[in-house]
């Protein structure tokens, strides 16, 4: 008999104040409302969570759990650059070419710890590094994120000369990961100006098996360079190289347009966008409520900057309201749109479902520190993220293992992961000059 955790007196969405949730194995095993009986079991593992909110687990679409953070140093005031091409050729590029494996296990490590933190229990990772070295690079990631068990999919965002083969170093690390419950992984691209010919080949061979995620157009500048090389918008240049189809993760598409949402919904590609990393550095959105009428699936993703994952639905509801003057825009834009999307690209990576609170689901939950002071109103679960945003997460459970409990990691030192993340930035930094 599998060993079982039981959270009691919690408000569950739906069901209300008192409420249960039963964890058998990796699986929601039930879900119970007020006053309904639990028989213990030897071994059971009670978990008071003395009236605050259980939830799903998150899912973000678009992270760079080992050096995403580190883009913040840049933003703040009088450091800014003067566009996203400046950022990532200046800051983020002297990161990224002496960023080995070192420096990105510690550094995921943390990442991984604040993802979770932050309600992610899934996180879909675009590994940023030295080029050349993806499969070291893709390894470390994985002993980072795994030490804090995060539930993750890898790629290396691969560029320039060495892309093919790094291309085929992350479909190399996506087999082996086949099987894994926790730890899946595809071919990535950073970007499609950068991407060599022998690259963009290699990865149209993978993605009807592996998938693909891929970072594009973030602004104005990446439009003129795909433009100056193809003669294409970014979207289009990826749906003529084969690259789009329902494993693909389309990250920013910012400049995107009708006619690239069109190829985005008829591949099935999901587009994951960062509301908050766009508005911090001037990049525009793509039209969301558009392209979620063409039947584009999107989801909302970090970009590793801010980790607190239900506040990017809270961003990107507030930017449609504030664009259109109206209180009432956006409806449906997170419950009906990113968060199933989101649900489903995790469910159809890891081969469970993930990402809702119903029996039979991956056990991957959160108790968030939120104590309704109000009645939860009748609305989907997903919605409600927009009440608790913010709150800190004090039990995380992914898989059907506690990860956090009342705030803390479970099974490794946070004051010592902290500390060799900054001795790693640390290191970058003052070779970046």
């Amino acid at each position: 008999m599998e060993a079982r955790i039981v959270i009691r007196n919690a408000v569950v969405p739906g069901l209300g104040p008192g409420s249960a949730v039963v964890v058998e194995g990796v699986r929601i095993a039930a879900l119970l409302g007020p006053g309904q009986p639990i028989d213990p079991r030897p071994g059971d593992w009670d978990v008071d969570a003395d009236g605050r909110l259980v939830t799903a687990g998150l899912v973000d679409c678009h992270a760079h759990l080992a050096l995403g953070a580190l883009s913040r140093l840049a933003g703040l005031p009088g450091r800014a650059p003067a566009s996203l091409s400046d950022l990532r050729l200046g800051f983020r590029r002297r990161l990224e070419d002496r960023a080995g494996p070192e420096e990105l296990e510690p550094l995921a490590r943390a990442g991984a710890l604040a993802a979770l933190r932050g309600g992610a229990t899934t996180a879909f990772d675009l590994v940023l590094g030295r080029p050349g070295a993806a499969g070291e690079a893709l390894e470390a990631v994985a002993r980072g994120v795994s030490a804090v068990g995060l539930r993750a999919s890898l790629s290396f965002g691969s560029r320039g000369a060495e892309g093919a083969a790094e291309v085929e170093a992350g479909a190399v690390f996506a087999r082996a990961r086949a099987g894994d419950p926790r730890l899946r992984g595809c071919p990535g691209l950073d970007g499609v100006a950068e991407a060599s010919e022998a690259a963009l080949e290699a990865a149209a061979a993978h993605v009807p098996a592996l998938g693909l995620h891929a970072s594009v157009g973030e602004d104005e500048g990446d439009l003129a360079h795909a433009f100056q090389r193809f003669g294409a918008r970014p979207v289009e240049v990826l749906a003529a190289r084969k690259l789009l189809g329902p494993r693909t993760v389309v990250a920013h598409a910012g400049t995107a347009i009708q006619g690239e949402g069109l190829a985005l919904a008829e591949s099935q590609s999901l587009l994951a966008v960062a509301p908050r990393a766009a508005m911090l550095w001037g990049a525009p959105l793509p039209p969301l409520l558009p392209f979620a009428a063409l039947g584009v699936r999107i989801g909302f993703g970090t970009g590793g900057l801010f980790p607190d994952l239900a506040c990017e639905a809270v961003a990107a509801l507030m930017a449609h309201r504030q664009a259109e003057r109206n209180a009432s825009a956006g409806a449906g834009l997170v419950a009906r749109v990113a968060f199933p999307a989101a649900a489903r690209l995790a469910s159809e990576t890891f081969g469970a479902e993930i990402g809702g609170l119903v029996e039979g689901a991956a056990a991957d939950l959160l108790v968030v520190d939120w104590r309704p002071p109000l009645p939860l109103p009748d609305v989907a679960e997903a919605d409600l993220t927009l009440l608790w945003a913010g709150a800190p997460i004090a039990w995380a459970i992914v898989g059907g293992e506690v990860r956090l409990r009342e705030g803390r990691l479970l099974g490794a030192d946070e004051a010592e992961i902290a500390a060799r993340a900054r001795e790693a930035a640390g290191r970058l930094l003052r070779s970046g000059g």
